[in-house]
């Protein structure tokens, strides 16, 4: 079978306000109200990790 992540759309979402992107050095956010950006991260699940702990609480 399958893994989720090799199936479009299937894979980890990206968090509300941020773009999660795979680029030649590892995987970055981009925050899509104010155009921060961070990484390079090893994996998806760690840039997904990172843009979430940036969300403002609430």
């Amino acid at each position: 079978m399958t893994e989720p992540q090799e199936r479009p759309g299937h894979g980890p979402a990206d968090p509300d306000g941020y773009l999660v992107q795979l680029t030649p050095e590892g995987y970055r956010w981009t925050c899509r109200a104010d155009g921060r950006t961070a990484g390079p991260f090893t994996s998806r699940e760690a840039a997904v990790a990172s843009a979430e702990a940036d969300q403002p609480a609430g």
